[in-house]
């Protein structure tokens, strides 16, 4: 097959002169349809020889077009930007990625920090509370308060059930047996639920105390001391009647007893008797040392839960920054994984902007005019309905091929 270096390719024109000397300029797509009829003509428009022709045709079509520096820098304008748009946006990458490194940085400081500060803390607690022997201070006291509760609670079930339920006897003579009854809550039970219920209750009253101790001393104010010695005197009475109410069973226990004529007990022979006096420190005052031993165990626990809010306050810190890290994290993977997508992408369109761009249209067109002088020829000299739809089919075949190779849409 001949050359197509004397076709008149698209873009150049060919200058024939006239009678006045002025160019003519050839239509350039008249010039493909007269030389694909020339081309028919020379192998009679055979299907066979119509393949190589498209071809020689194409190949001539990349030549002219890679030719053209203009058209080609023009066309490169666009994947130019886009590279830049891509090396921006990977600038804009690098720069996320590293504050978010600075950031992730400064965190793990912070944690590492942390972690010091909360070992520091378990190891010298009385940073924190002031005091070195805080926790033993409220182990001490919480085995002091314990062992007074178990007793004030047995105290004052055994002085209840005496002084409101008890029948006394000559043996009951002794402030021991008139105070302690072993058997006191058994008796209450089969006495009645309600005297049980009593006996089980009164211990709270004077336990009570000792709670309202230490709130009230938690208040500012001079108020504060009023409410405690007005709570004091209130739970001093009640333990003055049950004092009272068990000397006097005792005493008239003795006066029937006796031989000699005895008065009735009075409030200022109640003072006169030690055993009253034994009652009343036996429950009065240890309810208040078990209030004032209660207020101490609970500041020193304040000072332990101060040391325990610490640590769960800076703890929390710690996940709070554990989680920004980990957020930090997938934002920098996240950047990472962009970046290397678009240098992949700023690879490929250096490829493209290395090579010549050529679009399918740009075949396309010129081959369907070569096709249309080619179906010329074949029409001109009467070539079956068969064969023309043959040749077509070629060319069709063709440009499909052409569209799904390297040229660019």
């Amino acid at each position: 097959m001949q050359s197509l270096k004397n076709l008149f390719l698209p873009g150049e024109t060919k200058h024939t002169p006239s009678n006045n000397q002025h160019p003519i300029i050839l239509d350039i797509h008249r010039t493909y349809q007269q030389w694909g009829h020339t081309q028919a003509g020379k192998v009679d428009a055979s299907p066979n020889a119509l393949h190589p022709c498209l071809q020689a045709t194409c190949i001539e079509i990349r030549q002219k077009i890679a030719a053209d520096k203009v058209e080609q820098s023009r066309r490169k304008i666009p994947i130019q930007q886009k590279i830049t748009d891509l090396e921006t946006k990977n600038a804009n990458a690098e720069n996320q990625i590293k504050s978010a490194k600075e950031d992730l940085e400064t965190r793990e400081k912070e944690i590492k920090k942390l972690s010091v500060e909360i070992s520091q803390i378990k190891e010298n607690p009385q940073t924190i509370t002031g005091d070195t022997f805080a926790k033993a201070s409220f182990w001490i006291g919480t085995i002091i308060i314990t062992l007074l509760t178990a007793y004030l609670f047995i105290f004052y079930s055994s002085a209840a059930y005496s002084a409101f339920f008890k029948n006394f006897t000559a043996d009951d003579t002794n402030v021991v047996n008139s105070i302690f009854d072993a058997q006191a809550i058994s008796k209450a039970l089969v006495d009645g639920f309600t005297e049980l219920l009593l006996i089980l209750t009164i211990p709270a009253v004077f336990l009570g105390l000792g709670f309202l101790i230490h709130k009230f001393s938690e208040q500012k104010g001079i108020s504060k001391y009023l409410k405690i010695s007005a709570l004091v005197f209130t739970t001093f009475l009640f333990d003055f009647i049950i004092a009272y109410e068990i000397v006097e069973k005792i005493y008239n226990i003795k006066k029937e007893g006796s031989f000699e004529v005895m008065p009735d007990m009075t409030i200022s022979m109640a003072f006169e008797q030690v055993n009253f006096w034994l009652i009343i420190f036996a429950g009065f005052v240890v309810y208040v040392i078990w209030g004032f031993v209660f207020d101490f165990v609970m500041t020193e626990y304040q000072k332990l839960d101060k040391v325990g809010t610490t640590i769960r306050n800076k703890e929390q810190r710690i996940s709070e920054y554990e989680n920004e890290c980990k957020d930090l994290r997938n934002k920098i993977q996240q950047f990472e994984t962009q970046k290397n997508e678009n240098m992949g992408e700023i690879e490929k369109l250096q490829i493209e902007l290395k090579g010549v761009i050529i679009f399918v249209q740009d075949v396309k067109q010129d081959i369907d005019n070569f096709f249309t002088g080619w179906l010329s020829y074949m029409k001109n000299v009467g070539k079956t309905q068969i064969q023309i739809d043959e040749c077509t089919e070629i060319r069709d075949n063709f440009l499909v091929s052409i569209q799904t190779s390297s040229i660019q849409e």
